[in-house]
Parts: structure tokens; C-alpha cells; sequence
């Protein structure tokens, strides 16, 4: 019998993280589909493992952002509103990784999901 996912085994993927805001933060990445949440078996690294896959993903989504957008502007098509706004995401992400706080990380996904919205327009 093929066992299933849920947001409790997600939640179990991460006892080995001690800090509950670093664990809140993982999921939201996981429910957006910005980060994949994995069994995390060190119990001394757990919390900067967890880091380091939240930052490299956020960047992961950053950069096909960028890629995207390069396309779109190959193409012709003025996005210099969402631009500016992509621009920002690098400094925002920045704020991020030095407070880890659950505001700095939802400014990132809304301006993610801004611009996510206004390339669907055009592909």
C-alpha cells in the first residue's frame, strides 16, 4: 500500500529543526512550490540545513524569474513596472537571510506571485 504525503509527514520531516518559525517558514516555501521539504537526518546542522535549502531555493526561483523575463523582453514585451520589482527581490532576500522572519518572507512570495501573475499574462 502506497503511503501518503501529508502536511503532518512534511511536519515530520522536519522534527530534527527546533526552531518553530524556521519550521512555519520551510512549509509556506513547500506550500508555494518554491521548496521541496526533505527528511533532514543531522540533528546538530538540522536548522542550517533548513537555511541554506530556503535560501538556495528562493534564489532557484529568483534566477527563472530573471531567465523568464529575459525572454519576454527578447520578444518584445515591456515589463518595467515588474522589472523594478524583480530587481528588488535579491536585496529583499538579503533581509531575509539575516532575520529569518516570517514578514521578510512573505514580501518576497507576494512580489514573486506579483510578478508570476503578469508573466502569465504573456506566455
Amino acid at each position: 500500500m502506497q503511503k501518503i504525503k501529508t502536511k503532518a509527514n512534511k511536519e515530520d520531516y522536519l522534527d530534527k529543526v527546533k526552531n518553530p518559525r524556521l519550521k512555519e517558514m520551510a512549509l509556506i516555501l513547500e506550500s508555494k512550490g518554491i521548496m521541496k521539504v526533505k527528511k533532514i537526518n543531522s540533528e546538530t546542522d538540522a536548522e542550517e540545513i533548513i537555511k541554506q535549502e530556503m535560501k538556495d531555493s528562493l534564489q532557484n526561483k529568483i534566477q527563472d524569474l530573471n531567465e523568464t523575463f529575459s525572454e519576454l523582453r527578447k520578444r518584445g514585451i515591456d515589463l518595467s513596472i515588474f522589472n523594478f520589482k524583480l530587481v528588488i527581490l535579491p536585496l529583499k532576500l538579503k533581509v531575509f537571510l539575516a532575520t529569518y522572519e516570517k514578514k521578510d518572507l512573505e514580501n518576497i512570495l507576494n512580489r514573486i506571485d506579483e510578478i508570476d501573475k503578469e508573466i502569465k499574462k504573456y506566455k
